[in-house]
């Protein structure tokens, strides 16, 4: 650098005399002329000693010393006016610089050659330099700021962010900017306090036509003091949201400005979803009494509170908004390279919410935002395949990996493999995630991330950590593979013990895939038929689903296998010249994947023996025999046609066994060498109701086919002409289709001609439009309960927050003890805190029975899946009888790492009065603390008793108390009301009493017969005393509730 300008850096300090000693240390090692820097420190009201201790070690360092705490916009200005620095070096007071900070940056500057580049910004890490903390970062158009790539891996993020670039802000912890433009503009604004007030200033930098650079050999080191761990959460979201607000309101153009009501609606929408609002109340046609309640947690009000600021506070952001769209220099859409994903739904808590998302779609549409910003709302989907996708891939891999390619046009899509990645997807825009059983951590992580789940066969049972986490997205189930009835057949060999029991456990789970799923994708209309019959007896089929659409085709379509969208390449020979006995006269048949007990080889092995003996030039080739997945038995049929080839003396002579499998970028070169593809199988229930992938291939490489009567299939190739189709188990009639192809070259032209027009039909690109249109308007679907809603009550509220447990490392395992108050016992939830970062690493929750110290339940939870100071919900099977029973519930993580970990908040000791014999202590290694976690139980309630199938049952034994009914009814899942009446109360405990005998004749009756008029007697009296209760206006107003 030839010449050293003078640089001010400027240090806003509350409360941080432990920072200051290391910050100014590092600050004189600088390899830069110290006769060119001065030091200004603002201080904003500290009581640690923090000015005195300046004063006395560093002289000559400026001080202001505000009386109280201004935040960090307003003191960085005030810095600014008195600097006497050409440059301003804004760093926090827990950075430590790197020694060439300086000389980095002004080489970045100077290497621009555009005097338009007056701001740079430097690379954050961590404190020991193991993860990135700012590499550059953009914002949403709702106006929150984020960082690329926060808390990845440092070798990692060296890789990705070796080189300067252009960025929209720099931080404003680690900023170089020439002061004459900082003032000249206005500065931070001073109406932030603070957050955000370094995107507003890069944006409205970019606006005003100049430019801001990121500097990747400049390193700062930031400890991290964590402010936000401490406090107020409602207070900084408050910041968050009004920050948003203001920053979008000024710099958008008139064109746009629109943008801004369409934020402020959004706004609303969180508003109402966050104090769980329920609309009915408000309903003018709602004659039925009923409660008002809401969740008045101080965070679920930030966000009205930043509306009611940005109104007070209108005239001032006019004038400003005035000034930056009086001097713009360029377009909104001239920054799309600098805001490369404006549509994120932020905030970050709402990030995966379907009913959110629901509303997002609907606003950005209505002001047309996508269209202004020239950009898409992207939701993220994954895709889970059961089957490897690698170099060779059978039908249900390849089915994934098209879809991956296809969706991700339109969408974010990580795929999920149970193999090594061997393929490389860096043009793609798909992210690849492996898992495997027993290991699963980050497909269970990205399914957390993603908006939209597409999955098949078995994944449910073999990570039934999935179910829970599917629950709360949209799920779209492929059932194109009816796996329930390939099961009768794979299995029809074996004894009738392990086929009733294959096929109850295979109904089993494909009846909860249809109970979980949203949407569902089959391959032709008999397929759908039978997936609606099931539907329908499961209550999906219903008004609600019909409204929808009257063909239900939001609930189900038609997403068969498709043809490749490119044309098919012979690039090598692989089978004419290659292998022994094939010539290139030959007439091929092809038999173009693995051969599956629901299939015929027998039937066409006879037949090429019987052409053997008039011809020699017709051969037949398996294309597969060895699975590429391993997890698929071996197959008998499979055998039986080996068996066969050889005892017949035509394997390696007229038949072709190909005992791997083809790499799938290497099947065209197989299929054009073909003559004709062929597909033979049985007469089954298994063939009814299939669509057989292997066809598709046929028709990508233009080969008429012979097929055996009795699928779909074999309709279209007799009704489009594409081949012949013969009779099932016949070997003349085979024999004959076989040859009718071979001599008659007019019918065999024809049928390639017909192929031709066909195909375009199943292009991947066209099968795959349901799909695409659902995935981009998805609907999350009513849970139809034909026995009626299931009502969650809160059985014990622990939310008075006083501090937290510490950092939850491995080698502590914090509890609570409780006991439960009645019955049907489902969830935990728990206050948590991230200390406002993204963690990354796994806890386990135990709930264990006191009496005999057992399990009852446990959960992984994904820590990266945690929003800092928010409710977090552990569900579980219903405990059936767990009223009046001692629990305690353990959790502990798998880091020993202290900065990424969470806490959970607790209550030191405040009392409950209506509530202490129920709420226990805190349990640390075993040990018993004074006070009690923030936790909430939760449990199930009826008025019939629950399924005995889909509950725990505990072993009886002496229960701790009689108490009945809580005299603080909780009711709806997550919302409580501890004012209900005493009458309420009273009446509660009669019905409460009432059900338990309900629930004694119940299990009685399983065991023994009952005395019918016994019973008869018990039920008139039940019936008297519900007439009565009814009678009563107070109980119209709680069963409301309760239907609710």
């Amino acid at each position: 650098m030839n010449s050293y300008p003078k640089v001010s850096f400027i240090i806003v300090n509350y409360n941080g005399l432990q920072h200051l000693k290391n910050c100014f240390s590092e600050l004189k090692n600088l390899s830069y002329p110290s006769d060119k820097i001065e030091y200004i420190v603002v201080d904003n009201g500290s009581k640690d000693g923090s000015v005195e201790f300046l004063k006395k070690n560093y002289p000559a360092v400026k001080i202001i010393k505000n009386d109280s705490n201004e935040g960090f916009a307003k003191p960085n200005d005030d810095a600014a006016k008195i600097a006497e620095g050409e440059y301003l070096a804004l760093i926090n007071n827990d950075m430590k610089l790197d020694k060439n900070w300086l000389n980095d940056m002004f080489e970045t500057l100077e290497n621009c050659n555009d005097n338009s580049y007056v701001c740079a910004g430097s690379k954050i890490v961590n404190w020991d330099g193991s993860k990135l903390d700012f590499a550059g970062g953009s914002v949403s158009f709702a106006g929150y700021g984020y960082q690329y790539d926060y808390g990845m891996d440092i070798k990692e993020a060296n890789k990705k962010y070796n080189e300067d670039r252009d960025i929209l802000f720099a931080c404003g912890g680690s900023m170089l900017i020439r002061k004459d433009v900082f003032i000249e503009i206005g500065g931070f604004d001073k109406d932030y306090f603070a957050y955000y007030e370094d995107v507003d200033l890069g944006w409205r930098l970019w606006v005003l036509g100049y430019k801001v650079r990121f500097c990747s050999k400049a390193i700062c080191y930031h400890r991290h003091n964590g402010t936000s761990k401490k406090f107020n959460q409602h207070k900084m979201k408050t910041l968050f949201e009004r920050n948003a607000l203001y920053t979008i309101y000024k710099n958008y153009s008139s064109d746009n400005f629109d943008i801004v009501l369409c934020n402020l609606l959004l706004m609303i929408q969180r508003i109402q979803m966050d104090l769980k609002l329920d609309e009915g109340v408000f309903d003018i046609t709602n004659t039925e009494e009923s409660f008002f309640e809401i969740d008045s947690d101080e965070k679920n009000f930030s966000s009205l509170v930043a509306i009611n600021n940005l109104t007070d506070n209108l005239q001032r952001l006019n004038e400003k908004r005035q000034y930056i769209q009086r001097n713009r220099k360029v377009k909104d859409t001239d920054l799309k390279k600098l805001i490369p994903n404006p549509l994120m739904p932020f905030p970050v808590e709402y990030y995966h919410d379907y009913k959110y998302l629901d509303k997002f779609q609907r606003l950005l549409n209505t002001y047309n935002v996508e269209e202004k910003l020239d950009a898409k709302f992207r939701r993220k989907i994954l895709l889970i395949s059961n089957e490897p996708i690698a170099k060779k891939m059978a039908g249900p891999g390849i089915r994934y990996w098209e879809f991956a390619k296809e969706l991700g046009k339109y969408n974010e899509v990580v795929l999920a493999i149970p193999n090594e990645n061997q393929i490389d997807t860096s043009e793609l825009n798909i992210e690849m995630v492996e898992y495997e059983p027993g290991n699963a951590d980050k497909l269970i992580r990205a399914a957390h991330e993603s908006d939209i789940i597409i999955l098949q066969g078995l994944i449910l049972e073999i990570i039934p950590e999935l179910k829970d986490i599917c629950r709360e997205k949209i799920l779209i189930v492929d059932i194109y593979d009816p796996f329930v009835i390939e099961i009768l057949e794979t299995y029809k060999n074996k004894s009738i013990k392990n086929r009733v029991e294959a096929n109850n456990l295979n109904l089993k789970i494909q009846l909860e895939q249809l109970e979980l799923g949203d949407y569902f994708i089959c391959a032709n209309d008999k397929q759908m038929d039978y997936w609606i019959g099931m539907l329908s007896a499961l209550n999906k089929v219903n008004p609600h689903e019909y409204d929808l659409s009257y063909k239900l085709d939001k609930l189900i379509d038609l997403v068969p296998f498709g043809v490749s969208n490119e044309e098919p390449v012979n690039n090598k020979k692989m089978m004419k010249d290659k292998i022994p006995n094939l010539k290139d006269t030959d007439k091929v048949l092809i038999w173009g994947g693995g051969i599956w007990n629901w299939f015929d080889p027998i039937t066409l092995i006879k037949a090429i023996n019987e052409i053997s003996k008039e011809r020699d030039d017709i051969k037949l080739f398996f294309l597969g025999v060895k699975h590429p997945n391993p997890g698929v038995p071996e197959m008998e049929m499979c055998n039986n046609a080996i068996k066969l080839a050889e005892k017949l003396e035509l394997k390696d002579k007229y038949v072709f066994f190909n005992m791997d499998w083809v790499e799938y970028n290497d099947r065209q070169n197989f299929l054009m060498e073909s003559f004709a593809g062929v597909s033979c199988h049985l007469d089954n229930l298994e063939t009814r109701f299939s669509f057989r992938t292997r066809i598709l291939d046929y028709f990508w490489a233009k080969l008429p086919i012979i097929a055996t009567e009795g699928d779909y299939f074999a309709e279209l190739i007799e009704k489009d002409e594409l081949g012949v189709v013969v009779k099932y188990g016949n070997v003349a009639s085979l024999k004959d289709g076989i040859l009718k192809l071979v001599s008659d070259e007019a019918f065999y032209e024809k049928c390639k001609a017909n192929i031709a027009k066909v195909r375009e039909e199943y292009r991947w690109k066209k099968v795959m439009k349901p799909l695409v249109k659902f995935c981009n308007d998805p609907i999350k679907k009513m849970k139809m309960d034909i026995e009626g809603t299931k009502n969650v009550i809160v059985d014990i509220s622990e939310e008075r927050q006083t501090s937290n447990v510490g950092q939850l490392t491995k080698g502590r395992k914090i509890g609570q003890k409780f006991i439960c108050r009645y019955p049907n016992l489902t969830s935990i939830d728990l206050k948590v805190a991230t200390y406002g970062r993204k963690n990354e690493h796994d806890i386990k929750f135990y709930l264990y029975e006191d009496s005999n110290n057992s399990i009852v339940a446990e959960q992984t939870i994904d820590a990266s899946s945690l929003t800092d100071n928010s409710w977090i919900s552990i569900k579980f099977k219903p405990i059936m009888n767990s009223q009046n029973r001692k629990f305690r519930f353990i959790l502990e993580a798998d880091t020993d790492d202290f900065t990424n970990c969470i806490t959970i908040w607790k209550n030191d000791g405040e009392e409950k009065e209506d509530l202490n014999e129920y709420i226990g202590s805190i349990i640390e290694n075993g040990k018993e603390l004074k006070g009690s976690l923030l936790f909430k139980s939760k449990c199930v309630y009826k008025v019939n008793p629950l399924d005995k199938e889909k509950c725990v049952v505990l072993d009886e034994e002496e229960l701790v108390s009689d108490f009945d009914i809580s005299e603080e009814v909780m009711l709806s899942e997550g919302s409580e009301n501890g004012d209900v009446n005493t009458i309420m109360i009273k009446k509660m405990k009669e019905i409460n009493s009432l059900n338990k005998k309900i629930l004694n004749l119940q299990n009685s009756l399983s065991e023994v017969k009952v005395n019918v008029n016994e019973l008869e007697s018990h039920v008139g009296k039940i019936d008297r005393n519900l007439n009565r209760i009814k009678n009563l206006n107070i109980f119209r107003a709680f069963k409301k509730i309760f239907r609710r």
